[in-house]
């Protein structure tokens, strides 16, 4: 089958974009986002709980990781969602506290892991709107 000269044209041009757009991509992709999740799934700890932090984005030295805290949703509420025992218990139970103390040393242990990397200097958190939006909870 033979194509007109408009529709050769059009391939062409269609083709060339597609090939820019996959360029402009592989440019902006940052490598060192996949090399810290890997560091972080080294971490036994890290990676034996419930909620997987990830590295987001770097702007310059400073990375930007996923956080399930916010003033958003309760503290117990999220505790509730990743240990579900916790459902039914108030914040000033022992188990709750417990619960999150560790969340604070995971938390902790997270960006201590980030800063040990000597192109990085600083941990921003950013809001895991995608992990609430998957469980039912929307977040402005």
């Amino acid at each position: 089958m033979s194509l007109d000269r408009g529709t050769k044209i059009y391939a062409g041009v269609l083709g060339s974009l597609v090939g820019l757009g996959l360029l402009a991509w592989l440019l902006t992709l940052d490598l060192r986002l996949g090399e810290i999740d890997e560091m972080l799934k080294q971490d036994q700890q890290i990676a034996a709980y419930p909620y997987t932090f990830r590295a987001l984005e770097i702007k310059g030295t400073t990375a930007i990781i996923s956080t399930p805290r916010t003033s958003a949703v309760p503290a117990v509420k999220f505790l509730a969602m990743i240990f579900p025992r916790l459902s039914r218990k108030s914040e000033q139970d022992p188990e709750v506290i417990a619960a999150q103390k560790q969340l604070g040393q995971i938390q902790g242990k997270v960006r201590e892991l980030v800063l040990s990397r000597e192109d990085i200097e600083r941990v921003s958190w950013r809001i895991d709107k995608a992990w609430y939006s998957q469980k039912g909870v929307l977040i402005d």
